[in-house]
């Protein structure tokens, strides 16, 4: 993931403005004139140029467990890693496509919607048989703070922390259990029609990003637009309402409500 580039001008919004819309998409081969980032201690907005370092820390709020939670569309056919493990979870969604992850030695199908949860320490890789689109997210890092694909023969056997699991597309549909580590209670792609719409206070923090379409996000007193590949961060206790003129198709991360 590159950063952004350096011609770029950066604009960070404050709430006190009633509308802030987004970048529309730039045409095919060009890349937005500006970052856009709009900030409060309930949300964060990034255009999708100012979310692009993968193993970058400390650039999401402190009260999410994320660091990264990025869109990675038109994956080539073919596309894999090595077997390999983190000093850190990883999570990702495969929103298209068909293949294979290996997690800890078993194998297990990827097809559209399927998610994959490996934990700390966990070893896993995986294939990819078609092109294919993805999410990733990835938590804070822990121990060596190592910020890269950790091999066994180069860096030594992993620790285990928690078993990792795998959602198949066909039943990702909802809520899963998150079991005693993973951050996140959901993480599924979501499609709005044109004209429909979401509302609600939020009792988790949850995170979108527009895969296809335009998301028109209230949350506070605060109204923005959302182009392909925007990032809205909303914090537990935020009222947010989601709606669209011509339809959306969306990532969501759910993380897990605390229980005081």
């Amino acid at each position: 993931m590159g950063a952004a580039q350096s011609q770029r001008s950066e604009r960070s919004l404050q709430p006190g403005s009633h509308r802030h819309p987004l970048p529309h998409p730039a045409p095919a081969g060009r890349k937005r004139s500006f970052i856009m980032i709009v900030a409060d201690n309930r949300y964060v907005i990034r255009s999708q140029n100012s979310n692009q370092g993968y193993w970058e820390q400390g650039l999401y709020p402190a009260w999410t467990r994320l660091s990264t939670f990025q869109s990675i569309p038109g994956q080539k056919q073919g596309a894999g890693v090595e077997p390999h493990y983190h000093d850190n979870d990883e999570i990702w969604l495969f929103l298209s496509g068909h293949g294979e992850v290996w997690l800890n030695g078993k194998s297990y199908p990827i097809t559209p919607g399927t998610a994959i949860y490996t934990p700390m320490g966990a070893v896993h890789r995986f294939q990819m048989f078609t092109a294919f689109d993805n999410a990733a997210i990835v938590t804070p890092l822990e121990r060596q703070r190592r910020a890269a694909h950790l091999l066994v023969d180069e860096d030594g056997p992993p620790e285990p922390t928690v078993p990792g699991f795998v959602i198949p597309g066909a039943e990702n549909t909802g809520p899963f259990d998150p079991g005693p580590r993973c951050p996140l209670s959901e993480l599924r792609a979501v499609e709005l029609k044109a004209g429909q719409s979401m509302a609600g206070v939020l009792d988790a923090n949850e995170h979108w990003i527009v895969l296809e379409g335009r998301l028109l996000l209230e949350v506070e007193k605060l109204e923005v637009e959302l182009d392909v590949h925007d990032l809205a961060m909303l914090r537990a206790g935020a009222e947010r309402r989601l709606s669209t003129p011509s339809g959306v198709r969306l990532a969501l991360a759910r993380e897990v409500a605390h229980v005081s």
